[in-house]
């Protein structure tokens, strides 16, 4: 995502240093029109606007704070420079983050992604669900500009993550249903076309998950390693929606059951069932039971 998107700040004229822990990457930007960096504090020093594009909360702390006694990008900044964090995390690590910059002459703003994979975020077609003062985004606007074609600025800081973490919930939950949905028709004897067939043209349990199964399964199984897949980014997703829930103290059993029982299971086994095998209650010949 990181990659198309610094892309496209090359293309409308930004001047634009990089960094990431894939060579090929910054190679390929490098080529592009990008300075190639050395380290993240490198590729901020001196910077006005720095995204922040990686995993989780873990590597965010590290490109901001530093680690192993490395130094992070918020020891590099310049004063009144400002960070946008796309990667999601949960809104009060964001708010925590911005009080450490703060201390240190910078600013935080979350700007959550959406609208697409990585080729929404080499058109440019991407969305930004945007959290953070008035001023500060305002300030970062051209830049989000070149890089997405909506911009949805929803509320102060940590605004962004929390619409994008209930956004996510839907999609991740819908995709634990459509998994689960499959497991259960393949322990019946039907094929996995026959149910999709069914789900399609009934349309009643359709969704753009049900839809886009094959396109998923793809990404499951062809992403390089080392790059988050499906089943690790959606159990993400879904940990961060119970951790908001419980937060702010609303009922969602369905999310906690999810969370409770589907997320370890996303996490060992993957989003998708692989072409040809059997799942456990026809291998072991039981007709009755939970199929997981």
């Amino acid at each position: 995502m990181g990659r198309g998107m610094a892309a496209n700040l090359v293309r409308a004229g930004f001047p634009t240093r990089v960094y990431d822990v894939r060579f090929e990457a910054v190679e390929e930007l490098a080529g592009q029109g990008a300075v190639p960096a050395a380290s993240a504090p490198e590729a901020a020093a001196g910077a006005d606007i720095v995204c922040v594009s990686v995993f989780d909360e873990g590597q965010v702390s590290s490109v901001l704070l530093g680690r192993d006694g490395e130094t992070g990008i918020l020891d590099t900044l310049p004063e009144e420079s400002i960070v946008l964090v796309h990667t999601t995390v949960s809104p009060e690590f964001i708010v925590e983050m911005d009080a450490v910059a703060r201390d240190r002459g910078a600013s935080l703003i979350d700007v959550a992604i959406t609208g697409g994979g990585s080729a929404a975020a080499v058109a440019g077609e991407l969305t930004f669900v945007v959290g953070g003062p008035d001023k500060a985004v305002e300030h970062a606007r051209p830049a989000l500009d070149a890089m997405a074609s909506t911009i949805l600025h929803v509320g102060p800081l940590g605004a962004g993550m929390g619409a994008k973490i209930v956004s996510n919930f839907l999609s991740a939950g819908n995709l634990a249903l459509v998994r689960e949905a499959e497991r259960i028709a393949m322990a019946m004897g039907l094929g996995e076309a026959q149910m999709f067939e069914v789900v399609s043209r009934g349309r009643v349990g359709a969704s753009w998950v049900s839809e886009n199964w094959d396109v998923i399964r793809r990404q499951e199984e062809t992403l390089a390693p080392g790059i988050a897949g499906p089943g690790r980014i959606s159990a993400k997703d879904l940990t961060l929606a119970g951790e908001l829930a419980r937060r702010l103290k609303v009922s969602a059993p369905v999310l906690a059951t999810i969370v409770a029982d589907a997320v370890p299971d996303i996490r060992k086994n993957g989003v998708t069932v692989r072409r040809g095998t059997a799942p456990p209650a026809l291998q072991h010949g039981r007709g009755s039971g939970p199929v997981v």
